[in-house]
């Protein structure tokens, strides 16, 4: 189960690093169609706003969080020794597997109510669709409320697979993370 999971998150981080690049190129050729014929690429600005950028934010989280590369302050935590900060990490995954299964939920309601209302952006005249990609949130919440009940599993049977020593993925080494 860990493999197909891992594969989803492996292709959803292609797909934001992909949204990036495609992000880029359209911005650089959207400024040189300005300057150089005055004819600037139709609806940069809604595919940005609407669609590079929310897969940018959305779908790599579930891809850090797998690495455990999160942004973790540890002010009070460190003073605790080693099997309380365990403790203590495994009913956070349970915890946040809940919150984000309620952003998830949340997200969802929304992305539902704007596709049955076929929400849309107008920019220089064109009608660009804004629905679609309202469902990346959810299913980043949703996938990330998974990987998180995962984690509780694992430290509820103790069991060893989500610790920092073991790779996250094949392709990526230990020694190669902790150098990072």
């Amino acid at each position: 189960m860990l493999k197909i999971f891992d594969g989803i998150t492996s292709v959803l981080s292609i797909l934001a690093a992909m949204a990036v690049v495609v992000m880029m190129v359209q911005v650089t050729l959207d400024v040189v169609m300005e300057l150089v014929f005055n004819k600037p690429l139709p609806a940069t600005l809604t595919l940005v706003a609407k669609y590079y950028m929310p897969m940018v934010t959305f779908l790599p989280l579930v891809y850090v969080e797998r690495l455990n590369q999160h942004v973790a302050a540890d002010v009070v935590t460190q003073f605790l020794p080693r099997s309380g900060q365990k403790h203590l990490a495994g009913w956070i995954f349970l915890f946040s597997a809940v919150v984000c299964a309620f952003l998830s939920y949340a997200t969802w309601v929304e992305a539902v109510d704007k596709f049955h209302i076929g929400s849309f952006s107008m920019e220089r005249g064109m009608k660009v669709p804004t629905w679609p990609t309202r469902f990346v949130a959810p299913a980043s919440y949703g996938l990330l409320s998974l990987l998180f009940v995962l984690k509780f599993i694992a430290y509820i049977l103790r069991s060893p697979v989500f610790d920092d020593d073991q790779p996250a993925f094949p392709t990526f080494s230990t020694s190669e993370r902790k150098d990072q």
